[in-house]
């Protein structure tokens, strides 16, 4: 018997191992998936389709946070989507100031994962000398639809600007660079990925050195979400803005803090 009792433990301890691991499987099951939502249908958050720094974000939450899945929705049908009771999901690349304020306790928020503004961009044939939305009185400006400029739509209401919308960003360069409007706005984010993209971008676009708006970009949480889900969610979100994996997915992006002297001086050198 006393020759037994040495390996009679090891085997306890084994099957007792294969028990636990089983039941973990089964336990990370229960947990319901992260419920990603992004308004961001274009550059550098969608690139294309399944791609962009929204399914990149989506991919490395996979596999550091637990299971996840992205929607793609309008601005309206997100606002509509978070206005509901049962709400527990998540939504991608906001700022506080969007969505009531940091005293809004329905949501919680992350780290900033980025600095961003808007741009004002005009042609260099007609350049727009930006310093507020006033500066844009009596110009057409490019918008996409069913984007809602809360400051430039009152100008528009009362007659005092024009708005032309194009179904997406990439037409509403185009449009701009064709002189078919006056000026767009655009985030510095997106950048450089259209100056890559559209030829000819850098010798007819004029970036104006006073951004229509700077923000940071968070990810916003329903606090109906399982307190242990966000608390692990929060925390890879800090733990992936301080990893260089984080800084390698800007940088794909061609995402970089920048002057906007210096961007219209590389412009011009271009």
């Amino acid at each position: 018997m006393s020759s037994q009792a040495p390996a009679s433990l090891p085997r306890r301890q084994l099957l007792a191992g294969t028990a636990l691991a089983l039941a973990l499987p089964t336990a990370r099951a229960s947990v319901a998936p992260l419920q990603l939502v992004s308004y961001y249908d274009y550059p550098p958050f969608v690139t294309a389709p399944g791609q962009g720094l929204s399914h990149d974000l989506l991919q490395w939450l996979k596999q550091h946070v637990g299971g996840a899945s992205l929607e793609q929705l309008p601005r309206r049908r997100v606002d509509a989507r978070i206005a509901e009771a049962a709400w527990s999901g998540i939504v991608l690349w906001v700022a506080p100031s969007w969505f009531g304020g940091p005293s809004d306790r329905r949501f919680e928020w992350s780290e900033p994962l980025m600095d961003d503004e808007d741009l004002v961009l005009s042609r260099k044939a007609r350049p727009v000398a930006f310093e507020n939305m006033r500066s844009l009185r009596g110009l057409t400006l490019g918008g996409v639809f069913g984007h809602v400029y809360r400051d430039a739509d009152p100008l528009v209401q009362r007659g005092e600007m024009r708005r032309l919308d194009s179904f997406t960003q990439e037409a509403n360069l185009r449009l701009l660079m064709l002189g078919r409007v006056d000026a767009i706005f655009l985030s510095r984010s997106g950048l450089g990925w259209w100056r890559r993209r559209l030829a000819d971008f850098d010798q007819q676009i004029e970036i104006a050195a006073q951004p229509r708006l700077r923000y940071q970009r968070h990810v916003m949480l329903s606090r109906k979400l399982p307190a242990e889900q966000r608390q692990a969610l929060l925390e890879g979100v800090g733990r992936l803005r301080a990893s260089a994996e984080w800084r390698e997915m800007l940088q794909r992006y061609e995402i970089r803090t920048a002057d906007h002297e210096l961007l219209n001086t590389l412009a011009r050198s271009s």
